[in-house]
């Protein structure tokens, strides 16, 4: 065998996801229209590199919210690749159930969707074999009950996969396996996918997971995209060769801002615009905890702040993390216990030095907190 193959090995897209959790229509809507670039440029990405398949290891798009215009539009973005395969596995957001898409939509004929039932794809021309684990519900604690293929050296057999890998579950489980059972099962290259962060610790086994080619949320930071993947046998010796390549519309970034000793919005605000160019706040998603000490008597007004941002960025979540201030002079004048408490802590800072400085002044701060909020914020 001579001839190589290659493709572009993508998991994770969640067409149609809902973004609810951000609580802004135009902000979901915009990012599934990103879904749907993000999509345009991997089958741009297989023209392009003119790479023979596209792999897609489950959770193509969202069972839940999916809507039969965006399937169309899927179906047509996939009829762009002609005659070049796309094999797809479902996955637990995507699932082989009764009314899914999978089952009822008329794919386009270079679509082929494995399933518990329909796990095999024989593709005579280029010499390979596809095998899919997917789902058939939208929880699976184990692995499905399926027969593995015949796999024969001469082919290039390749294993899509989505779940869990080497991973101790008590509860919640996503077809879990250990990576040595899926080595055992002798592919040349097993797909993974199902995390949205991308891994490549067991490249050296053929295991790659791709991870989400758009991100979908804060948990998702970093680089995302797909991964080009080339096979070559020769004389029995198989060679594998991959690079990862980026492909998302945004970024999901997190930040903190020092605003301490501020005393009102305006200047908080004015911070913020210097800081606002220090990333690309036009096109990323960006969440700004806000921390410091602020003039006592002074709280941040993060809602009003955030909506004048609205016309400025993308989207820019401000999370206050402020603690309050305090006029130690003033306490220390009181007969209370605040009082008492500030004028033996200063005493004794006044003598510290060092590291049991920084300590006995932080330890007079959170004092303060526990008298006046009733609750210490570490």
């Amino acid at each position: 065998m001579e001839k190589k193959i290659s493709f572009i090995h993508c998991a994770d897209i969640h067409m149609d996801a809902s973004f609810q959790s951000m609580g802004r229509d135009i902000f979901a809507r915009e990012r599934r229209r990103d879904l749907k670039r993000t999509l345009e440029d991997i089958v741009s990405l297989v023209l392009k590199s003119n790479t023979d398949f596209l792999v897609v290891s489950g959770d193509l798009y969202e069972h839940q919210y999916i809507t039969r215009s965006t399937i169309q539009w899927i179906n047509e973005q996939f009829s762009r690749l002609c005659n070049k395969p796309v094999i797809i596995v479902t996955g637990n957001h995507d699932p082989c159930v009764k009314n899914s898409w999978y089952r009822i939509y008329p794919w386009n004929t270079n679509v082929h969707i494995l399933t518990t039932n329909n796990p095999v794809y024989m593709d005579e021309e280029l010499n390979v074999l596809f095998y899919g684990i997917g789902f058939d519900t939208f929880r699976q604690d184990q692995l499905p009950a399926m027969k593995i293929p015949e796999l024969s050296p001469d082919m290039y057999n390749l294993c899509l996969f989505h779940g869990t890998i080497d991973m101790a579950f008590t509860q919640y489980p996503y077809n879990p396996v250990g990576s040595k059972e899926l080595i055992e099962m002798g592919f040349d290259y097993y797909a993974a996918g199902h995390f949205h962060e991308r891994n490549e610790t067991l490249a050296k086994e053929g295991i790659i997971n791709s991870g989400s080619p758009e991100p979908l949320g804060f948990d998702e930071q970093g680089e995302h995209g797909v991964y080009r993947v080339c096979l070559n046998k020769r004389q029995g010796m198989l060679q594998r060769e991959y690079g990862f390549i980026p492909l998302q519309q945004r970024k999901y970034c997190e930040f903190n801002l020092d605003v301490g000793e501020l005393e009102s919005d305006t200047q908080v605000k004015a911070k913020l615009d210097k800081f606002l160019k220090t990333y690309n706040y036009k096109r990323d998603i960006a969440r700004v905890n806000l921390t410091g000490r602020l003039f006592p008597g002074y709280k941040i007004d993060t809602k009003g702040l955030e909506q004048e941002l609205e016309g400025v960025c993308f989207f820019t979540k401000l999370a206050d993390n402020t603690r309050p201030g305090y006029i130690l002079e003033e306490l220390i004048k009181e007969k209370d216990i605040s009082g008492v408490f500030a004028a033996k802590m200063q005493e004794r800072i006044s003598k510290a030095q060092g590291e049991e400085k920084r300590i006995l002044e932080k330890a007079l701060y959170l004092g303060l907190e526990a008298l006046f909020e009733g609750k210490v914020i570490l």
